[in-house]
């Protein structure tokens, strides 16, 4: 075990970290897919997501503008959908998005969020990819609320 030695010359012992090897992609994914239907499962959990990632958006706002108004939409479904207002919309869209919050709201990313813009290229990747993936539901979704704010005819 390395040691380090003390301002008087003091011998410490530091404990060695065994990381292991890091995980592939896919084990990140299925991972990522698994915790969204865990989260699906209960809307609490869902709002409590949703909440976070309004928190985490709104604090970093200027590097994601690539993704604000997609991300925004997203989470204006999510939040429809624990309403239950809106339900047209795909269990494997539902958990897409919620992976990508999840990824996109845990600290542990594959570039550190602290890094400043640098740091949130990945969750805009991952936020973009799934974007573009559900774009048909999220249009959808998009006309169902312009419609819901539009007066009734008389």
């Amino acid at each position: 075990m390395p040691s380090d030695t003390t301002p008087r010359g003091e011998q410490t012992s530091t404990p060695e970290l065994a990381l292991g090897p890091a995980p592939s992609r896919s084990e990140v994914t299925s991972t990522l897919i698994e915790a969204a239907r865990r989260v699906l499962r209960r809307r609490f959990r869902v709002v409590l997501l949703i909440r976070d990632a309004y928190a985490h958006l709104e604090a970093n706002t200027d590097a994601l503008t690539a993704v604000w108004t997609d991300l925004r939409a997203a989470l204006r479904l999510l939040v429809a959908w624990t309403r239950r207002s809106y339900r047209k919309v795909s269990t494997t869209s539902l958990v897409l998005l919620v992976a990508a919050l999840l990824y996109f709201v845990t600290p542990i990313d594959a570039i550190p969020d602290p890094l400043g813009a640098l740091g949130f290229v990945d969750d805009l990747a991952v936020v973009q990819t799934a974007v573009e993936t559900v774009r048909d539901e999220l249009d959808q979704f998009r006309s169902w609320e312009e419609r819901q704010c539009l007066p009734a005819s008389s």
